[in-house]
């Protein structure tokens, strides 16, 4: 699963949120549902045409198994955003987690929460969905004047 999510609005204001996650059928190969993630995020851009889009940097787990679908993932998303041609800002997750919860060692809990109500949402988001808006966040913030 990988998540995503939009802020609308002024650097002051967000005015409409919006999030999900990108599903791929279960049972599918890993070229498949690299292709499906691809797939999913092409439409999505299509259908929100945003401005920028944030995505994460990578980082280096202990876990290489982890580690390594975790960057085929990103690949099939940046082969989209490639396509896509508008600006992508990338960000470490632990600059994103100082930004919005206060510490780069936070916990996707941690984040899920603060989000929910920096945000003013009526549920928590699932974890990957808060991270994708705390990165638009964290984006957001870095650019005020």
């Amino acid at each position: 699963m990988t998540g995503w999510g939009l802020l609308e609005g002024t650097p002051r204001t967000v005015t409409s949120v919006e999030f999900g996650r990108f599903l791929p059928r279960r049972n599918l190969s890993r070229p498949a549902a690299l292709a499906s993630l691809t797939e999913q995020l092409e439409q999505l851009l299509a259908r929100l045409a945003p401005d920028v889009v944030v995505i994460e940097t990578p980082f280096t787990g202990r876990f290489p198994k982890a580690a390594l679908a975790l960057a085929e993932t990103r690949g099939a998303l940046l082969v989209a955003l490639g396509r896509w041609g508008g600006r992508v800002v990338e960000i470490e997750p632990a600059r994103m987690k100082a930004a919005v919860v206060g510490h780069g060692r936070a916990e996707k809990q941690q984040v899920a929460y603060v989000i929910r109500h920096a945000l003013k949402l009526s549920k928590e988001p699932p974890a990957d969905a808060a991270d994708a808006l705390a990165l638009a966040l964290c984006h957001v913030r870095s650019v005020l004047p």
